[in-house]
């Protein structure tokens, strides 16, 4: 559970714990279960509503904050699950956004920082402009993005902001990324998957099913093992304890070559998350 990737002298565990949809007491409990068997990253956001049920896991957990990858999301949509579309994020308040993400996560800074989607009051470059005001503040060790495409991601560079941490975007075996792992790969952005085990139907797919009985795994194993075999982060979410333990057993095993060419060959452009009406046009997906 330990492996890591490293950019910029900063590690991030290649294992997460995803918290969307985590909610109250049920949320606070998963992330010190998780804390205890050893995980060492979890990813929040403030559009999950949950942010200070995450922190108050940690402070339950007794982990030294030192000891742990803490990353949140900017929800620069307005949107939430219990309010539907707000009003969208000005400019004027992403740094007091985030004071209150990290007043409810209880910490003083975030190990990353999240651009959650790319919808913008202005311009991309003035949202990476303030990011990087916290970034320097040291509120926030890195910063990232989530759901961009490939011209965003060069459109981040091309800006002068070309030292992005990664890119957090749906990823699992029955969804290609191919173009975009390519643009992630040339410009040293580091991947991180959500919905990486397709919220349970690798479960169903006879190759991983196969798979899972030649490793002695289960499928969710497999297609978490298939993707940090990539160099990449995966993030699942579970509530289940037994689901944890299962999750972050990952590190004792690797996949032949074949067998990941076979889990390649899985993708039926299955989304789970669909792109936003109101970025469509302007960010379709890749």
């Amino acid at each position: 559970m330990y492996q890591k990737l490293s950019k910029s002298g900063t590690d991030i565990p290649s294992l997460g714990l995803g918290t969307w949809d985590l909610k109250q007491g049920e949320c606070s409990r998963v992330v010190s279960e998780a804390l205890d068997l050893g995980y060492r990253h979890i990813d929040a956001a403030a559009m999950y509503e949950n942010e200070s049920e995450v922190g108050t896991g940690i402070i339950d957990s007794r982990v030294d904050r030192a000891e742990l990858f803490l990353a949140t999301k900017i929800n620069t949509l307005g949107w939430t699950p219990s309010g539907g579309q707000g009003p969208q994020l000005k400019n004027k308040n992403i740094i007091k956004s985030l004071e209150k993400s990290l007043e409810d996560l209880k910490t003083d800074y975030v190990d990353l920082l999240l651009i959650h989607w790319p919808k913008f009051e202005t311009n991309l470059g003035d949202m990476l402009e303030i990011m990087y005001e916290i970034k320097a503040s040291q509120k926030a060790t890195e910063i990232g993005v989530a759901n961009f495409n490939s011209n965003l991601l060069n459109e981040c560079v091309n800006l002068g902001f070309n030292d992005l941490f990664c890119n957090q975007v749906e990823y699992h075996p029955f969804l290609s990324q191919s173009k975009l792992l390519d643009t992630m790969k040339n410009l040293d952005i580091i991947p991180v998957a959500y919905c990486p085990i397709c919220r349970g139907d690798v479960a169903k797919d006879d190759v991983i099913i196969n798979l899972s009985e030649k490793y002695s795994k289960t499928p969710a194993q497999i297609a978490l093992r298939w993707i940090v075999q990539q160099n990449a982060v995966a993030i699942p979410k579970t509530a289940n304890l037994e689901r944890l333990k299962e999750n972050s057993n990952i590190y004792d095993f690797n996949l032949d070559e074949g067998d990941m060419e076979q889990i390649f060959g899985l993708q039926r452009n299955q989304r789970l998350v669909p792109n936003l009406e109101s970025n469509e046009s302007l960010y379709p997906w890749d």
